[in-house]
Formats: structure tokens, C-alpha cells, sequence
């Protein structure tokens, strides 16, 4: 087996036959170590600690090296299709100000603050930040303090008590008083618990990373289901107007059939029209109360308190100009999930440093000291203390497959990691180029459906006029106001699925998901 990432062995190191690399001094003196090491009369404990001390504290295993930005595309192939994207606005964190809609802010809060998912993430991110500071903590010497006051009494049919010599007065039962302290400071020669804590910093941070990931996912939805909302709630309202027209052009056509002057099939015509077009209407009151079942799970509002709120019809919004999409490489930084996806491949790199100086001799300094003693009044007394200090080497003689495999393992995980980080940022490119079509298309769309209601709307009024002078009758201006009513309804979901469009475009960029 290779030495561990192929670096140069120190002269003060060996590697045995099975790929495990130890210091020279321990092949030559293990055995007669192994009983008295941590004895201080033993020589040996100090030319161990002074052979490591040649060799120095160092850091094994591949460091870290960002990835290279250049996986990204030079420009967005979409971006000239968006109308004044290149001069449109700075990208926007907060959906607030990208829609300026007091309801949607109300439920944005509401969101931010409740949110069930939300709150998982952040109670991971404090579990992740508390075993961040568990392993830092690793890395310095613990010292604990103990005590124990205990009533003992021997077996004077036990082993312990028949080896006593027979001496008058000895004693079977005694109160013992122990008090003192732990020491101990793993010295981290080969960087197993720095690399160990760049591992779980850099998974504190990923997710941190996904806390953002969440608020904007979240803000965006949210948006989204609101929006839907008010577009069913505006669409429910043009249809009732239809309704109403539809109801007078068939009275109208009623009393035209009654007097002769019209076909009755023209009447039935008109209530299998009038009719079918009723049918549309549930399907949006069902719409609308799904968007509002979204909206009460995303902000955990009850559905009650939830339609009080949206119960006041309000209008769409405009829809703002999109933001600059700048270059693809500036998703690196704006989008959290993949700055996530980049600390969870520094934490793999750091895994596989770890897995590595797994390999190699670990040594720690422990000791002891405190007082003991079977009569109460002397516990502090001189007598009474007892200490011990010395080193504790762990050499991992026999277990290199292991070792070996599980280095294999975390350089392993290392390129799924790697692998993740380009597929997410490949998708995220991909995702802006979707979302700035998108948007050019909707636009596209509803520039045309505007330039058709404004024609309706000319032909509205000279039908208007021309009914007024009585050159056409009501039936035709209620066709012509019917025109106009459907034609709106186009236009209103044209707008809709602009707006819906701009909020995929800003969650693409990631932007619009700060608190």
C-alpha cells in the first residue's frame, strides 16, 4: 500500500510491510515499551516523545482548493431575449421590494417566522454549529474533576483479603475518600483533529447555506401561491360579469323568440353557450382554494384567519422589469444551494485528510493527580497524595485494510461531492437560461393580448355609439362587451404568467430570499 497521498516519508518515520507508517524509534523499542511507557522511570516514554518532536506537528492529506469557476458558460445564451434585462435593475433579496403588496408582505412575515420547514433547517443549523464547537473544543486538553466518598467492606472469603498476612487488627471495613483530576491532551502530530474540524466548519456552513436555500424557496412560493391567488380571485370576477351578460342577451333573445323575430334553436344556442361557460367557474373556485390551502401549510396560518386576510379583492401587481442576469459565474455566489453544495465538498476533501491521518501514530500526554485516603481528617494530607503522568501512543499496526478502506471511502465521497457541485451548478445555468425565455415568451404574449384588448376596446365604443343611435341592438353590444370581457381574461392570465415567470427568474439568479 502507498504512503498516504504519496508525500515524502520523514527520515524519523518507516512504513512496515502492511502500508502503516511508524516512527523508527517505536519499531525499535515496542516491546520493551509496551509494559512501563507511561512509567517515568522508564527512559523510553521520553525518547518517544522526543522522537515526535523531531518530526513535528504536520498536516496530511490533499488541502483544499476551491473548484474552478470556469465549469461555468462565458454569457447566458437567453439574456438578449429579456427586453432591457442587460439595464435592468440590481438583483433584489427581498421579495417585499420586488412586489409591493402589503397582504403579500403580511404573509411573507408570517412565513419567514413560522414556517415548519424553515424551522427544522435553522434547528439543524444550531446542531451543526454545537458539533462545530464540539470538535473545536477536541482539539485543546480536557481536565475533569472527580470525587468519591464510599463505604467499603472486603470479603474475608475473597482472594484480596486471604492474601493479607495474618496480622491482628486489620481491618475489613473502612470509609475511602478519593478526590482529584483527569488530564488529558491528544497531541495532533499528523492534523486528524484539524482536519476533523475543518470538516464539520465547513458542514456548519453548508447549512447555513441551506437555511438560505430554504427562505428563498420559500419566499418564492409563497409569492407564487399568492399571486395564482389573486389572478383566480380577478378571473372569478370577469367571469361573473359574462354571467350577467349572459343572462341578459338570453332574456333578450327569449322575448325576440316569444314575439317571432328569432330563431328558438338561436335561444338554445345561446344557454348551452351561457352554460358551458358556467361550468368554468368552479374548476377556479377550486383553484383558488388550493393556492389557499398552500398558502396556510407555507405560513401556518389557519385557513380561517388566512381567507380574512385575502378575503378584500385586490388587483395584480404590474409586472416589474426583469432584474440583469449578469454572467453565469455570479450564480456561484448568489445562489445558496450551490454555495451549499461547495462547503459540503470542502468537508469532504477535509474527510479524506482525516481518513488519511487516521493512518498514522497518534499521542497523547495524560495524567492524574489528587488524594486518596481511608481516614477522613488526612485526605489533603501529603501521604494521602497520588499522581502519574505520561505519554499514550496508538499505532495502528494491525488494521491498515481498514484504515485503507475507509480512506478509499471518504476519496470516494469526495468525487460524489465534486460531481454534485458541477450537476448543481450545470442545473442552475440551465435553470436562468429556461427562466429568461420564459419570460421573454410570457412578455412576448402579453404585449400582443394588451394590443388586442385595446382593439377590443375601440370596437366596444364604436359599437357603444353606434347603439346609441340606434343603428345596432343591445344583443350586439352585449356580444361586443362579452369580446371585451374574454379578451381581458386572456390578458389577465398573460399577466399572471409573467409575474410567475419573474419570480422562477429571481429564484434562478438567487435572489429574493433575505429576510
Amino acid at each position: 500500500m502507498a504512503y498516504p497521498m504519496q508525500t515524502k516519508i520523514p527520515s524519523e518515520l518507516t512504513q512496515n510491510a502492511s502500508g502503516v507508517v511508524v516512527p523508527r524509534v517505536v519499531l525499535s523499542a515496542a516491546a520493551r515499551l509496551a509494559s512501563n511507557v507511561l512509567s517515568k522511570s522508564c527512559p523510553y516514554s521520553i525518547a518517544l516523545v522526543m522522537a515526535f518532536a523531531q518530526v513535528g506537528c504536520t498536516v496530511v492529506g490533499p488541502n483544499y482548493t476551491p473548484p474552478n469557476t470556469k465549469i461555468t458558460p462565458a454569457r447566458y445564451l437567453a439574456s438578449d431575449e429579456v427586453k432591457n434585462a442587460p439595464n435592468g435593475p440590481l438583483l433584489i433579496t427581498q421579495w417585499q421590494q420586488v412586489f409591493d403588496d402589503a397582504v403579500l408582505c403580511d404573509l411573507l412575515q408570517h412565513a419567514l417566522s413560522n414556517n415548519l420547514d424553515l424551522s427544522i433547517a435553522i434547528a439543524r443549523l444550531q446542531q451543526a454549529r454545537a458539533l462545530q464547537a464540539v470538535q473545536e473544543e477536541a482539539t485543546g486538553p480536557t481536565v475533569d474533576f472527580d470525587t468519591e466518598v464510599s463505604e467499603d467492606k472486603l470479603s474475608k472469603d475473597s482472594e484480596l483479603y486471604a492474601n493479607i498476612p495474618s496480622t491482628p487488627g486489620v481491618k475489613t471495613q473502612f470509609l475511602n475518600t478519593q478526590i482529584g483530576f483527569d488530564a488529558s491532551w491528544e497531541i495532533d502530530l499528523f492534523g486528524f483533529n484539524r482536519r476533523q474540524t475543518e470538516a464539520a466548519q465547513a458542514r456548519s456552513a453548508s447549512t447555513a447555506e441551506h437555511v438560505n436555500d430554504v427562505r428563498l424557496s420559500l419566499g418564492a412560493e409563497v409569492t407564487r401561491n399568492y399571486l395564482e391567488l389573486r389572478t383566480w380571485q380577478q378571473r372569478q370576477q370577469l367571469a361573473q360579469t359574462q354571467l350577467q351578460d349572459w343572462d341578459t342577451e338570453i332574456a333578450i333573445a327569449q322575448q325576440a323568440v316569444q314575439r317571432g323575430e328569432r330563431a328558438k334553436i338561436d335561444l338554445e344556442r345561446m344557454q348551452i353557450a351561457r352554460t358551458n361557460f358556467a361550468a368554468t367557474l368552479p374548476s377556479m373556485v377550486l383553484s383558488e382554494r388550493q393556492n389557499e390551502a398552500v398558502l396556510s401549510v407555507l405560513t401556518v396560518l389557519p385557513l380561517a384567519d388566512l381567507q380574512a386576510m385575502l378575503q378584500a379583492l385586490s388587483p395584480l401587481p404590474s409586472v416589474p422589469a426583469a432584474p440583469t442576469a449578469g454572467l453565469p459565474g455570479d450564480l456561484l455566489q448568489h445562489r445558496p444551494d450551490i454555495r451549499s453544495a461547495e462547503r459540503d465538498l470542502a468537508a469532504a476533501n477535509a474527510d479524506v485528510g482525516a481518513a488519511t491521518a487516521a493512518k498514522y501514530p497518534r499521542l497523547s500526554l495524560l495524567g492524574n493527580g489528587g488524594w486518596a485516603s481511608v481516614n477522613g481528617t488526612s485526605v489533603l494530607g501529603n501521604a494521602s497524595a497520588l499522581w502519574n503522568f505520561g505519554p499514550s501512543l496508538s499505532v495502528p499496526l494491525f488494521n491498515s485494510g481498514r484504515l485503507d478502506n475507509q480512506q478509499k471511502a471518504s476519496e470516494a465521497a469526495l468525487q460524489i461531492a465534486q460531481a454534485n457541485y458541477r450537476k448543481i451548478v450545470i442545473a442552475a445555468v440551465s435553470e436562468v437560461e429556461v427562466a429568461l425565455t420564459r419570460m421573454a415568451r410570457n412578455e412576448d404574449q402579453r404585449a400582443q393580448l394588451l394590443q388586442a384588448q385595446d382593439q377590443q376596446q375601440r370596437i366596444l365604443a364604436r359599437t357603444q355609439a353606434q347603439f346609441n343611435e340606434g343603428d345596432v341592438s343591445r344583443i350586439t353590444l352585449l356580444d361586443a362587451q362579452r369580446a371585451l370581457n374574454t379578451q381581458e381574461d386572456q390578458t389577465l392570465q398573460a399577466q399572471s404568467h409573467s409575474l410567475t415567470a419573474l419570480i422562477a427568474l429571481y429564484k434562478a439568479l438567487g435572489g429574493g430570499w433575505a429576510e
